[in-house]
């Protein structure tokens, strides 16, 4: 019995020791920010990753409710054209639709990065005002909107090309539907 009750003492002290440290282990693994990467990225708010994205007009899942709701995107119809037997009429009103929306989404792209450039530099200087920081941020987020709805345009416009069984293939070998 009194072995019992010293294993159990025993163990309930290991355990309680073992909490206590978790907290500064715990500590110890948080310590680096996932933002320390970007102090020596071209634009700090950004990575470099997504500065490449906004410069090349890419899509970045801003058009993801429409190409998930049957609304194919034109970048992937396309890739898929063989595959989806789109005629070659199809097939030039589509390169014409992605040859828009890629000129329109590279020049917001512009836009915005050299936004978030005056919002990091709005910090870096140490003193920034909350009027400056409001209106750089409201002026992001209307360019982030405009250039979803750039995105999502072409994924409308795409969709009036199509057959309703073009466009069932699509979803079949994108893979939304079983």
């Amino acid at each position: 019995m009194k072995t019992a009750i010293f294993a159990s003492a025993w163990l309930t002290g290991i355990y309680l020791l073992a909490m206590a440290s978790m907290p500064a282990t715990a500590q110890h693994a948080h310590e680096l920010s996932p933002y320390a990467h970007s102090r020596g990225t071209e634009v700090a708010s950004l990575t470099d990753e997504e500065v490449s994205e906004l410069r090349h007009g890419e899509g970045m899942g801003l058009a993801r409710a429409a190409e998930l709701n049957h609304f194919p995107g034109p970048k992937h119809l396309l890739e898929l054209a063989p595959e989806l037997g789109l005629s070659n009429d199809q097939v030039s009103r589509i390169r014409a639709i992605h040859d828009r929306m890629k000129s329109r989404a590279i020049a917001k792209g512009e836009d915005i990065i050299m936004a978030e450039s005056h919002l990091a530099e709005l910090f870096a200087s140490g003193k920034p005002s909350i009027q400056e920081m409001t209106r750089v941020t409201g002026h992001l987020g209307t360019m982030r909107g405009q250039l979803q709805a750039i995105h999502l345009l072409a994924h409308i416009e795409s969709a009036k090309e199509l057959s309703h069984v073009q466009i069932r293939k699509y979803d079949r070998l994108r893979g939304y539907l079983n």
